[in-house]
């Protein structure tokens, strides 16, 4: 019978990732990727990683920017791919794939009667799909967060191998960091709720102590000789010099245009007349010190209140945001910028006001449709969630409370992926929620 049972675990997994890689061949099939195609990051990507193959190096610039693992990710696709972009986007077809299976199986364990649903919304994600026929970082990144997420649940739910799965766990969330550098605070913050819960679920307060060192051990070992070299040679426990950028160029500007009422452009010049009362020194997290003060200083001039308001409304624009925005096709449809405008009233204004613009509106305007749905599953999923295991739900709303503010207030639906495997739970209570309704009412007719 065990045996039994263990080939049908196996022969529904291999069917359960065969469908979601036939679907994300089937888009990358219709998007007939070249890499004339390839834009903004994924160029850069692209060529930094040709160069880090060919020659053995990275430009410093790129290099303290962004995270070393993306690269390595990326130059090995390209040596398996032989730098064919469609054999490159068929592999990293396969690890989304592998990233649904790991959410059915977080899923199966937290809402074992929606598993499928959860597993379906994960499927058929817009943006997992786009992201997946991208090169970009969001694919590996997802699936190193998607097995953290699920060896902390086992954690929390199942007591055998404490410290193993405590390894594995920390392992996978410092191997996440190692591609991008935005759950690097969650290596220390990650301490407070195992220790909060263990001490709830009574356990021995050493255990306690062993397994936060290690978590901590295993999570930092992936990132470990980027942190040593930065704190040896630029005094930086940073692991990137991109935060000071991000701040002053980014988060400021998407305030200013808000508050100020003024376009991307005149928001910048504002940045850069503050920038230039400080010396902007050669080395990258020097620089990356000073445009945090620049950024800091530049929001210090706004109401705290309204920061707070846009980083709000930004948030929620994110998550309400069609997937399909980030999509090749729809964007080489003619349209404003919004990152021109600045508003986004004006920038609907503009849309609305110019046939030129009308089938991008018309593909927009059928894909936000995907927005209610989102909105549905958000109260119907934390809902049922809190009433069911209020440990799962205070947990969640941190893990997605993190990731928004994190963020800030710049505006794109790419940066709510970190939060898709919550979402998916959500979603799959509500899918379930509907087919039961359905199936009842069906019943009685």
């Amino acid at each position: 019978m065990f045996t039994l049972n263990k080939r049908l675990l196996i022969d529904n997994a291999l069917i359960l990732f065969l469908l979601a890689f036939i679907v994300r061949l089937i888009f990358i099939f219709f998007q007939n990727p070249s890499t004339d195609k390839l834009i903004e990051d994924e160029l850069l990507y692209w060529n930094a990683s040709i160069n880090y193959l060919n020659e053995g190096s990275l430009e410093d610039s790129i290099l303290s920017e962004r995270m070393l693992g993306v690269f390595i990710y990326i130059k090995m696709l390209l040596v398996l791919s032989f730098q064919n972009i469609k054999v490159y986007f068929t592999f990293q077809s396969i690890i989304d794939a592998l990233t649904c299976l790991i959410i059915y199986k977080t899923g199966s364990l937290i809402l074992p009667k929606q598993k499928i649903y959860i597993y379906l919304s994960a499927l058929f994600s817009p943006l997992m799909i786009i992201l997946s026929s991208q090169v970009l970082s969001e694919t590996i990144f997802l699936f190193f967060f998607s097995a953290f997420l699920y060896f902390s649940t086992t954690i929390l739910l199942e007591k055998k191998h404490l410290y193993f799965k405590i390894l594995i766990a920390g392992l996978f969330l410092g191997l996440s960091t190692s591609i991008r550098s935005i759950t690097y605070p969650l290596l220390l913050l990650s301490i407070f709720p195992i220790v909060i819960i263990f001490l709830k679920q009574g356990v021995y307060k050493y255990k306690i102590l062993i397994s936060c060192l290690i978590f901590l051990f295993s999570a930092l070992l992936p990132i470990s000789s980027r942190l040593y070299q930065n704190i040896n040679l630029h005094s930086s426990y940073a692991i990137t010099s991109q935060g000071g950028t991000h701040l002053a160029y980014w988060v400021a500007p998407s305030i200013l245009t808000q508050t100020n009422n003024i376009s991307r452009n005149e928001a910048i010049k504002l940045v850069d007349q503050v920038a230039k009362r400080y010396h902007i020194p050669n080395d990258y997290y020097e620089k990356d010190k000073i445009l945090r003060k620049v950024g800091f200083e530049v929001l210090s001039q706004v109401n705290k209140y309204q920061i707070a308001f846009h980083w709000v409304k930004a948030s929620i624009i994110n998550l309400l945001a069609p997937s399909i925005l980030l999509d090749k096709t729809l964007r080489a449809l003619p349209h404003p910028s919004y990152y021109e405008t600045g508003n986004i009233l004006l920038w609907m204004k503009i849309i609305f006001g110019n046939s030129e613009y009308y089938s991008y509106l018309l593909l927009v305007s059928i894909a936000s449709i995907t927005s209610i749905f989102t909105i549905i599953s958000f109260f119907v999923g934390s809902l049922y969630i809190y009433r069911n295991d209020k440990t799962i739900f205070y947990l969640t709303m941190l893990y997605i409370a993190y990731f928004l503010v994190i963020t800030g207030p710049v505006l794109s639906p790419k940066y709510i992926f970190p939060i898709l495997p919550c979402i998916f739970l959500y979603q799959g209570i509500t899918f379930y929620k509907i087919f039961h309704f359905i199936k009842g009412k069906l019943k009685v007719i």
